[in-house]
Parts: C-alpha cells; structure tokens; sequence
C-alpha cells in the first residue's frame, strides 16, 4: 500500500514543534510526507523534518489548512499523486500519535471505506474532522474531489470546506466513517478524558491543554495521567509545546506543565 501524506502546518512562533517532528516521523513509517507551512519558518526550523519528509515548503497564504494542501497538490499534480493508493490530509492541531498507526490503517482497510478520518460529528451536518483524514484512489482519480481543490482560494472558509467536503463525496456515492464512531450531535473531540477513558484515541487536540474554550480537560492532570497510563506517548512533548508556544492558560495548567506531568 503506497500512501501519500500532505501534512499542514502552522505557528505563531515560527518553530516547528518536537510534538510535530514525532508525528511526521511516525507517518513517514507509513506515506511519503510532503509538508506546507502557512507561516514563515527559518531553515533551522525546517532541517528538523527533513530527514522525515519528501519536501517541504514554507509562505504565509493565510488560507490555512486547506491553502496548505491546495498549495501542495498543485506544487505536486495530479499525476503524481494519483501514483499513490491512498492520499492522507492531516495537520499539527493535535498530540499524537497515541497508539500504532499502522494498526489503525490496517482496522480500517478491513472497513473498506472510500475515505475516513479519525474522528467526525454532526454538529450542522455529518462531517469528517480535518485534521485527519485518508482518502483512497477512486476519490483521488474523481473529477469532483479534484475540482473541489480548485475553488479553495476562491471561497475559502476552514468551517465551510470541512462541511462541505464529507457531503460533496457522499452524493457522489462514496461511503465513508470515522475510526472511532460517533453518533451523538456533540463533537466527541469536546470531551477528551471522557473519549481517552472509553475508547482509544489516536490523536488528542492541541486545545486541550489551553485556557477556556470548547476543547479543554480542565488543567489538563487528568488527560496526561491517561495518557502516560494508557499509551507510550511522551508527554514531555505536550509540556516543551506548551512551554514554549506561550499558548493561553490557567494557572493549574500552567503549575501541571511545569511540574513535568
């Protein structure tokens, strides 16, 4: 199984993250990862994934995630990718990953979805999360997916390309899941100990860590407890992120960080 991964990446610091050097490491184990920054990142910055990267490329657009992998599939062609059995969208909002992916890939091949992700909701409508998602070839070989890609600067929207993208391949007769189900309104992402006490996430938002927001465990105490528990995640990367990113946050999670839990 030949994979291609286009990973987004961004940060306000301009320094790519240990967190994110690990989790393109593991997915060069299982693609050919080729890696856009929608920021201005230093050489020094950039030599940290080479090792783990095809190519990798760096200019502010503004259009995040999604001007990301634009920028990259019209970098690379069509040609190229259609080369590969399965395409691979993925960003650095998340920790991870927690548990083997290639496992997880070889669960969800035995699935035989067209196109899936990690985690998905149906908060306005049933939709895949962005920040991983895998598509096979038959979508990549399909003039609707790649014409989609065409439109991303016209009218672009994080939200709106996220919403629209599940639906557009569905009345196309494609079938698609998550990796882990869910069949509630809420966005399971929303409740991170209650989806690392109960199932096995591979990936864990970022904005868990944070101060107040929809994501947030608290101070955090409890989620990195599981997860040191539960997988052989290093969460000494969660706390060097948080350290240096200066990322908002309360004074429990910032006394829990430079505690080294």
């Amino acid at each position: 199984m030949r994979r291609i991964c286009l990973f987004a990446g961004y940060d306000k610091e301009h320094k790519i993250h240990d967190y994110v050097v690990y989790m393109i490491k593991k997915l060069s184990k299982i693609s050919d990862v080729y890696y856009m920054a929608d920021c201005a990142l230093p050489p020094d910055e950039l030599f940290k994934i080479a090792p783990y990267t095809q190519m990798f490329y760096t200019r502010e657009h503004t259009l995040k995630d999604f001007g990301s992998w634009h920028y990259l599939i019209n970098r690379l062609g069509w040609d190229k990718i259609r080369q590969y059995d399965e395409l691979i969208l993925c960003n650095d909002s998340v920790y991870g990953p927690l548990f083997d992916l290639p496992a997880i890939f070889k669960q969800m091949e035995t699935r035989g979805f067209d196109f899936w992700s990690m985690t998905a909701d149906y908060t306005h409508n049933y939709h895949l999360h962005r920040y991983f998602m895998v598509f096979n070839q038959s979508i990549i070989n399909h003039r609707t997916f790649q014409d989609f890609w065409k439109y991303v600067p016209m009218s672009y929207s994080v939200k709106n390309c996220e919403l629209e993208l599940t639906p557009l391949l569905i009345n196309q007769g494609f079938v698609c899941n998550s990796y882990i189900r869910n069949y509630k309104q809420k966005n399971i992402l929303q409740s991170p100990q209650k989806i690392l006490r109960e199932v096995y996430p591979p990936f864990i938002k970022t904005k868990s860590f944070t101060a107040e927001n929809a994501y947030t465990a608290g101070s955090g105490l409890e989620l990195r407890y599981k997860i040191r528990t539960k997988t052989d995640y290093d969460t000494a990367l969660i706390n060097r992120h948080l350290l240096q990113s200066h990322s908002p946050q309360t004074l429990s999670q910032r006394l829990v960080c430079f505690s080294g839990i």
